[in-house]
């Protein structure tokens, strides 16, 4: 995607949006390399985007810095050097950075002990304006900018257009995807899938996408894995480990696994409560039914037409996954729900949200200029 965003040329009469990447994974991809090409292909802006150095060149080229790269002394230095140039500067947040759990690997960074925490709350408190996913990032970061604007996570059409046919073998297979930060969540329902899989005997399967084993830390040991066809069962084992992807690879290949339930565990603490439902909208654009944790981001997907079942307890977990499996009309319903609700939820459409923040956030800022 950035590579066609660099095939198409600068527009003298565009105005320029500079985005400081923190990383090129899933964040660093929503929220700037994403948007930074539908802007430039729509022809709203010109887009520079750089991963967390950037240039006294590309500051002074551009109407617009966004700083996702926040909190490090390379940042603050670049953010104060926009300042000092008269720039209007955005920081773009989508975690909440004083809730990361110490199993996270980002722990390192943003806990009490360092100066990654203090130093980004000068920026945030410095910024012409904040960049959001959530309403709730937006409600605990307000106490440092009280202009914040939410700017969700959206998905490209063409990239996430990938429905595959089901499987047909009798099995069902319940999917869970995400990245390596997620071993407290899948604890929490570990015991869970445990119990739905040796209910049903070798007809159910577990598949996971995104956490190598050894970052598993045996948390699903006592289902047996089996790459081919299992000798006992005869079907192709109890649980599977797929290997990450990257992200241009992520949507065909998690399309492909043809789950018929995903699920969606997030222990309930201020960080999950904070963070998007760009999970839903991937199962959902997939074609999976899902089942999620009843935390805040997920119920404000469903009360926005997301169809998803919602846990808090074992008991919810369980009775709500057996129901779906149980129950293949529902499934069907649910994806076809869901995919009316991703109609709402395309990059296409919604990339003048941002035009419309970033032009709005330029012109306030040349209005106080003295």
């Amino acid at each position: 995607m950035e590579t066609e965003a660099k095939k198409i040329p600068f527009d003298k009469d565009l105005p320029t949006v500079l985005f400081i990447l923190r990383d090129d994974g899933g964040c660093g991809f929503y929220r700037c390399l994403q948007p930074a090409m539908f802007l430039r292909r729509a022809r709203l802006f010109n887009t520079i985007t750089d991963m967390r150095a950037t240039t006294p060149e590309h500051i002074l080229q551009a109407d617009l810095i966004v700083f996702q790269d926040i909190g490090s002394t390379q940042s603050l230095e670049a953010f104060n050097f926009a300042l000092a140039q008269g720039k209007p500067v955005v920081v773009e947040v989508d975690d909440y950075l004083n809730g990361v759990s110490p199993h996270n690997p980002g722990y390192g960074a943003w806990n009490p002990s360092t100066l990654f925490i203090p130093r980004a709350v000068i920026q945030m408190q410095k910024a012409s304006a904040m960049t959001v996913s959530t309403p709730q990032l937006a409600r605990e970061y307000f106490p440092h900018n009280k202009n914040i604007h939410v700017l969700p996570n959206f998905l490209d059409k063409d990239k996430w257009s990938n429905n595959q046919e089901k499987t047909m073998d009798g099995m069902i297979r319940i999917g869970w995807s995400g990245g390596n930060a997620h071993l407290d969540d899948l604890q929490m329902i570990s015991k869970v899938i445990e119990k739905v899989v040796r209910k049903y005997d070798g007809k159910v399967k577990f598949e996971m996408m995104g956490m190598v084993k050894q970052e598993l830390k045996n948390t699903f040991g006592h289902l047996g894995e089996f790459s081919e066809t299992c000798p006992h069962c005869n079907y192709q084992g109890e649980f599977k480990v797929w290997n990450p992807e990257n992200q241009d690879n992520y949507p065909l290949v998690l399309a492909s696994h043809g789950w018929d339930i995903a699920l969606a565990p997030v222990i309930d603490t201020a960080f999950n409560n904070a963070k998007s439902d760009l999970k839903l909208k991937e199962y959902s654009t997939c074609g999976f039914a899902p089942i999620a944790s009843r935390v805040t981001p997920y119920e404000e997907a469903q009360e926005q037409g997301c169809d998803v079942l919602l846990c808090k307890s074992f008991d919810e977990w369980y009775n709500n996954i057996i129901e779906l499996i149980e129950n293949e009309d529902k499934r069907r319903q649910m994806v076809k729900n869901n995919h009316k609700w991703m109609e709402k939820n395309w990059i296409d459409e919604n990339v003048y949200l941002y035009a419309g923040v970033y032009e709005e956030i330029i012109e306030k800022h040349k209005k106080l200029k003295p």
